[in-house]
């Protein structure tokens, strides 16, 4: 596979990619052994071990840009089933989901040269911890590929086709992805709450804007957020 830098250890994906982002071409991917210093959504902090496979691609002048990260989950998924044989799902905005565990973060940050928007997408796979690592790290919604499927793919290979199914989707409107996104959303229809940094609330998630902004219904009428604003979590929990 081209345009692939593998590091022994990094701070951030992200962040190497955003330090590099004029000089390297489209597409390019890197991952590290481990990770010290990752960012998840809303400025969590994030770092990945042996046991996890951390990778960021860069995207140059991407197209609709505002639902990007909406295409990557879904790319997400379609590889996660190609490599594992398994069903996966998304928790809006960006967890994918399997047996109601959360095997994977997305992380899409722009970067900004004049006119041009190019976008580094970040990603976290959980892929081999065991059911102790999660308990004794407080991370009783999470799993890995191997807790959840009875496998551990090989790392190269899950890189390998995550990479591919996202930049497919990456070009592909999201008027034709649109109808799969949804389908695999496990929020919509459900109570869920809404968190911010104002507060919570409590709405039913109705349906998914163009933008991939998440349309929500109270007892005010219909409104949309976006995830830089809302955590969105279930009414009883995680789901």
């Amino acid at each position: 596979m081209e345009n692939v830098i593998f590091l022994d250890e990094v701070d951030s994906t992200n962040n190497y990619l955003k330090s590099r982002c004029a000089e390297l071409p489209d597409g390019s991917v890197v991952t590290a052994r481990t990770q010290t210093a990752g960012r998840g959504r809303r400025g969590h902090g994030w770092t990945a071990s042996e046991d996890m496979l951390p990778l960021s691609i860069l995207l140059k002048r991407p197209p609709e840009c505002e639902n990007l990260t909406a295409r990557v989950g879904l790319a997400v998924c379609e590889a996660i089933e190609s490599v594992c044989k398994t069903t996966a799902a998304i928790k809006w905005a960006n967890d994918i989901i399997i047996r109601s565990r959360k095997v994977c973060g997305i992380l899409c940050e722009s970067v900004f040269f004049g006119d041009c928007v190019n976008v580094i997408v970040g990603i976290g796979v959980n892929v081999s911890q065991s059911a102790e690592f999660f308990a004794a790290a407080d991370l009783p919604n999470a799993g890995s590929l191997l807790m959840l499927t009875g496998e551990v793919p090989e790392r190269g290979h899950l890189l390998k086709r995550i990479a591919e199914h996202v930049k497919i989707r990456a070009a592909t409107p999201f008027s034709e992805c649109y109808d799969e996104y949804k389908r695999r959303l496990i929020n919509l229809n459900k109570q869920v709450r809404l968190i911010s940094a104002n507060g919570e609330r409590t709405a039913v998630a109705v349906d998914i804007a163009p933008n991939g902004f998440l349309v929500c219904r109270d007892e005010n009428g219909e409104f949309e957020v976006s995830s830089g604003e809302v955590s969105v979590r279930g009414v009883d929990g995680y789901l």
